[in-house]
């Protein structure tokens, strides 16, 4: 059995065993010719994953440029920046909302190296048109409420749908983000259509792009931090990295079977070996352990 030993500048060891991968998606017997092919083509994107990290350990300091959801801001912009600049990545990453992002790219008003989105079907158009060169799913959310602590002692949590009721009948302040640029408001509001109805919705939100409730996703919880909301609907990921109370939606309203994180390099990313030693450092090192103590779910 053959093992690479990976180190990168004292930031990430990672044992990366070549036939451990090769098993993990391709087995000769027992499947389908189809699933072979894609195992192979998994497998080989994983091995390129290993060159670059050896690659990048051996070279001199690299950017790598990442526009990411705005819902891990606090992750990318702390410990993410802070690990990969003691491994001599410089970390330049930009939140946005996810159609945001593709809107980005599509308009060539931004060139990155990695992307991060939430929404599968977005990456799945911008595969389509050619501008993704690889991509892995990365990982798991779920929907819900963040509130101050002070607000949480009598929200009701046992009953969502009156709690949420209560706040609002209590004049209470609501952040959510734009349905137009971000997942996230596209599912808040199909949240509330499922746990109070149409007009329970309309009453709650107002509009669906309502000027008095929509914030940039990578500034919603500052404005519940800073007291200029009084809640936000949040993914589980915002929440715990800002150590917030969370409060998740229950049932379907929790959106957590559609709240999938991917992460994929972009067709000609300007620094290609970076990227692919960032993605590694996501799927296989420490990034690993950062983003699941920020709340993420691996598959």
């Amino acid at each position: 059995m053959s093992e690479a030993f990976v180190t990168l500048s004292g930031v990430r060891e990672a044992f990366v065993t070549l036939s451990g991968v090769r098993e993990a998606f391709v087995t000769l017997s027992g499947v389908s010719e189809a699933n072979v092919v894609e195992g192979q083509r998994m497998a080989r994107a994983l091995a390129s994953l290993v060159l670059a990290t050896c690659l990048l350990a051996a070279s001199p300091p690299q950017s790598v440029t990442v526009l990411y959801a705005g819902s891990l801001v606090t992750p990318m912009e702390g410990p993410i920046a802070q690990a990969l600049a003691r491994g001599g990545i410089t970390f330049e990453g930009e939140g946005r909302g996810s159609q945001e992002i593709a809107n980005f790219i599509t308009a060539g008003l931004r060139k990155p190296d990695v992307i991060i989105l939430v929404d599968p079907a977005i990456l799945a158009r911008l595969t389509r048109a050619g501008y993704i060169e690889h991509s892995w799913p990365l990982g798991r959310a779920s929907l819900g409420i963040a509130l101050p602590p002070a607000h949480r002692l009598w929200f009701d949590e046992e009953n969502v749908p009156l709690g949420i009721q209560l706040l609002d009948a209590a004049g209470a302040r609501i952040a959510r983000t734009d349905p137009r640029l971000d997942p996230k408001g596209r599912y808040t509001i199909e949240a509330i259509r499922l746990l109070l109805g149409p007009k329970g919705e309309r009453k709650l939100l107002g509009d669906d792009e309502n000027p008095a409730q929509i914030f940039p996703e990578e500034d919603l919880l500052v404005r519940l931090e800073t007291g200029e909301a009084d809640f936000a609907f949040v993914y589980s990921t915002e929440a715990r990295a800002r150590h917030l109370a969370f409060i998740p939606l229950p049932g379907a309203a929790s959106m957590s079977g559609k709240i999938r994180y991917s992460i994929a390099i972009v067709t000609n990313a300007p620094h290609p070996v970076a990227a692919r030693a960032f993605v590694n450092f996501l799927l296989r090192g420490p990034g690993h352990r950062i983003l699941e103590a920020a709340g993420l779910s691996y598959p």
